[in-house]
């Protein structure tokens, strides 16, 4: 680990290092961003024993919470990545020149807290990946019940029409099934994470 923390003025740390990979690293939703960041104190152990958790904003902020600067940014987003999955959540590298920040915890403990932020945060990610499972059970459905494609095996369906819709092929109705199956199946699997962590 590359990034480093040095002790500052009143109860603050320097940090300075690169963050890659971190998600939701700039956007215009907010008026502010707090950055949590793994980094080394000089006084750190060799190896993950010497990792402590730092909190750094975007912006600077007073003892109210206003921002001091929104001109002077204390972390700067270097390049937005190029990704293949969601993309109304911008995933970044985030560079920290001497920007403040506060120490998160006890020094050196700081792997432990971060696994506790991730273990929370797995839940959220599982929460996108049921979405896009029911989003897509739910067009599959409505493409299966708009698409026509020769009778059904079993006679016709739709005598109105030339041809049956394709859910009532067989094989169609059990990928669809198959589909509820596995989305139900992890909407439980959440539900009974969520509860019990």
């Amino acid at each position: 680990m590359k990034t480093k923390a040095v002790p500052g003025e009143n109860g603050t740390y320097k940090i300075t290092g690169t963050k890659i990979f971190i998600s939701a690293g700039e956007q215009d939703m907010t008026e502010n961003i707090v950055h949590i960041v793994l980094a080394k104190l000089p006084d750190a152990p060799k190896g993950t024993k010497g990792i402590s958790l730092f909190l750094v904003p975007k912006y600077r902020v007073a003892e109210d919470g206003s921002i001091i600067d929104s001109k002077k940014k204390n972390v700067e987003c270097g390049s937005i990545e190029e990704k293949m999955g969601i993309h109304g959540c911008s995933t970044c590298q985030m560079h920290f020149e001497d920007s403040e920040g506060w120490l998160i915890g006890d020094a050196h403990d700081g792997l432990r807290q971060m696994f506790t932020f991730m273990n929370t945060a797995r839940i959220g990610t599982g929460i996108q990946g049921l979405a896009h499972m029911e989003l897509a059970y739910q067009n599959a459905v409505h493409y299966a019940l708009e698409r026509g494609s020769m009778r059904a095996l079993s006679g016709a369906k739709e005598k109105e029409k030339t041809q049956d819709s394709i859910i009532w092929h067989a094989a169609v109705r059990q990928d669809l099934m198959v589909s509820k199956a596995l989305t139900e199946g992890c909407r439980a699997l959440l539900y009974d994470v969520a509860k019990s962590g």
